[in-house]
């Protein structure tokens, strides 16, 4: 089984037509709409993007780990769509037997809605 993307969107703007102030200095939370290739169903995986210079002067003031976030140098829409299909759907290790597989390896890179649920067991 395999994934494919069904949507990839900021969370503060729409992509259409936006640049940032700074090309090289933004940050901005987005998702994707991940699913399994054979069915219709999406869920959502979440990140960061920021450039690292934003990364620097807004997240160093103490040591920090970074998971879930993609760094670029200078915005680039075409370039971050391209790293998100890339790593979903040609990624060899993105596969498994079943979409609980797949999304625990996709979630490695994103942050899954799903990622540590635990069903309600009153």
């Amino acid at each position: 089984m395999k994934a494919k993307v069904t949507k990839i969107r900021p969370l503060n703007f729409s992509f259409d037509g936006y640049t940032p102030e700074n090309v090289s200095h933004f940050y901005f939370p987005a998702e994707a709409l991940i699913g399994p290739e054979d069915n219709d169903g999406a869920e959502i995986f979440s990140f960061e993007v920021s450039s690292p210079s934003w990364f620097a002067e807004n997240q160093l003031d103490r040591p920090r780990f970074a998971r879930h976030w993609i760094f670029m140098d200078c915005y680039d829409e075409i370039a971050l769509k391209a790293l998100i299909v890339e790593t979903v759907e040609t990624v060899e290790s993105i596969e498994g037997e079943c979409w609980e597989d797949i999304a625990t390896k996709l979630s490695r890179f994103m942050f899954w809605e799903f990622e540590d649920y635990q069903p309600y067991n009153p």
